[in-house]
């Protein structure tokens, strides 16, 4: 079963569901592929997720050999790339981080660059940046023009690949930011609750503030 799902991904043999490649994208968070599950996720979490599912769909799409024996598997795998690309722009452009929205705006720059390529295969660029595939041209665009933009080593995948590093690699750092932050804060937390505890002295008399008695021996 292995060697005919490593197979089906170079893109020949057995056609796959882009459902399928958008798992196999996420392979390494699954929950953050749908709208429903990434909800419990903080966004720097999503866009790390999401960085990482584009670099694998880039890897992917590279992969392929770009003629109509994989076509079936190729605009499935693009599909999948469309999804995970509007879900990393979702979780950057969302970012309050200063870099993220650089990257963010980058991105949206760069594919409105290729507006028009993309529109020869059936996929528009939105006025919010995300794609959208209109299904009867993307069902029956000339594979080559798939080639020209999704192929390894074209200009859109390359700069897209390096955006993405930049996304993950920035999320990373938010990350160990964040914990940090959360355990100050929950230290402080700590500390006032301690401070806030009445401390009964020897002589009956209590400390200020409020709380459980403790008798301490001055």
């Amino acid at each position: 079963m292995a060697t005919i799902f490593s197979t089906a991904y170079a893109g020949t043999g057995v056609s796959l569901s882009s459902s399928y490649y958008l798992r196999r994208f996420y392979s390494a968070n699954t929950d953050a592929k749908t709208s429903a599950s990434r909800k419990q996720y903080s966004n720097t979490a999503l866009s790390n997720a999401d960085a990482r599912a584009l670099r694998r769909a880039i890897k992917s799409l590279g992969s392929f050999t770009y003629d109509d024996d994989s076509s079936t598997n190729i605009r499935n795998s693009v599909s999948a790339f469309i999804d995970t690309y509007n879900n990393l722009l979702d979780s950057s452009g969302s970012s309050e981080d200063r870099r993220m929205q650089q990257t963010y705006k980058s991105m949206k720059k760069l594919t409105s660059e290729y507006a028009d390529e993309l529109d020869k295969i059936g996929i528009t660029v939105s006025k919010d940046g995300t794609l959208k595939k209109r299904t009867d041209l993307f069902a029956n665009a000339d594979i080559s023009k798939f080639e020209k933009l999704f192929s390894k080593d074209t200009d859109y995948m390359q700069r897209i690949s390096a955006y993405t590093r930049r996304v993950q690699k920035r999320s990373e750092t938010l990350d160990i930011e964040e914990k940090r932050a959360a355990l100050l804060k929950q230290q402080q937390q700590n500390t006032s609750t301690l401070a806030a505890t009445t401390f009964t002295t020897s002589s009956g008399i209590p400390a200020a503030g409020t709380g459980n008695n403790v008798n301490v021996v001055l």
